[in-house]
């Protein structure tokens, strides 16, 4: 599955996203060229109202008009799944209830639009945000009944995926989850909820997976995850082998104007401890991957690929296997 969330890909009537300047239509149309068919499912990622940084100030009438705008782009492009996130209330997280019915409204909106345009999509759901500790499954297991009730006395499909928290967070660059520091606590509440999930006949699936070393990866396998989100850590993996690349091809004036980019993009400040001791140029490694889609940094890439050329090499050549031996700990992992 390749989620795109929409501070990466929006519509353009939405302000787009920061990945490659694509609307959500280019983006499914550059997929569908780039993949076998059926070899990927394109999903939305955090959809749902004040998801996109436009929206930060809207009321809950526009906030809920705008996002189901960008979900019917997403329906209209040919978008497989659609995970529904409804936890964010302006810059704040939003009340239970309140998360719940603005879910079950998009829901059924997703699924009407689709239906009129002769199309089927799936459905990922979350109303909570998310945790570095595990989600106590009696309290999930209520939730998690009240909303599906709600979706079949409207008649409409069950989800196929639940987002649970499942004692994973990623802050700067490591997971700081409770399934670090207590695995085997942890384990135990995930086989709970897995259990939940598998009753009502819905998947879990775990958010911020990042970072976790083969062994925990494992666990959440073992425990019934069905599914995991891993994003920013392949986006560091590439930002880490463009730096690395233009230190060895000996490009310090675009390193620092790279380095600086990213730093400046403030892209960074998200994902930081509280009590960080990061470096400027650990922050900009962290949102390197957020100024891809620039000029400036197309200008210090196409100076990186003439050099890559003149000693046989393809830079993008490079950069993709960075990202295949980022991805490799979690097929390891799986197939345990």
């Amino acid at each position: 599955m390749l989620i795109a969330s929409r501070r990466q890909i929006d519509s353009d009537d939405l302000g787009g996203g920061y990945v490659e300047n694509w609307t959500t239509q280019t983006f499914a149309e550059h997929v569908r060229k780039t993949s076998l068919p059926s070899s990927l499912l394109i999903c939305r990622d955090h959809g749902g109202p004040w998801q996109h940084p436009s929206e930060i100030e809207y009321s809950e009438e526009r906030a809920i008009n705008s996002c189901m705008e960008s979900f019917k782009a997403d329906i209209r492009a040919g978008f497989d799944l659609l995970h529904i996130d409804t936890s964010s209330e302006r810059a704040g997280i939003a009340q239970a209830e309140s998360a719940v019915a603005r879910l079950v409204e998009l829901y059924a909106g997703c699924h009407d639009f689709a239906r009129s345009l002769g199309r089927s999509v799936q459905f990922e759901i979350g109303f909570e945000d998310q945790s570095a500790d595990a989600t106590y499954p009696s309290d999930f297991k209520d939730k998690l009944h009240n909303v599906l009730n709600r979706l079949i006395s409207l008649k409409l499909p069950l989800p196929t995926f639940v987002v649970a928290q499942t004692g994973t967070k990623v802050l700067e660059t490591e997971n700081v989850g409770a399934i670090m520091a207590a695995p085997h606590a942890v384990r135990h509440s995930i086989e709970q909820l897995a259990n939940i999930c598998r009753e009502t006949g819905v998947a879990l699936k775990a958010h911020n997976a990042d970072y976790l070393p083969v062994d925990e990866l494992s666990i959440l396998k073992r425990s019934g995850v069905s599914a995991i989100n891993v994003a920013p850590e392949f986006g560091v993996a590439e930002t880490r082998a463009v730096v690395s690349i233009l230190k060895e091809l000996n490009l310090a004036v675009q390193l620092e104007r790279f380095l600086e980019l990213a730093f400046q993009s403030f892209a960074w400040k998200k994902w930081m401890n509280s009590n960080s001791r990061a470096s400027d140029t650990d922050r900009a490694i962290i949102a390197g991957h957020y100024v891809f889609g620039t000029e400036r940094y197309r200008a210090i890439k196409c100076v990186a690929e003439s050099e890559c050329s003149k000693h046989g090499r393809s830079l993008d050549e490079l950069l993709r296997l960075s990202i295949e031996q980022a991805i490799e700990r979690y097929v390891v992992a799986f197939g345990r």
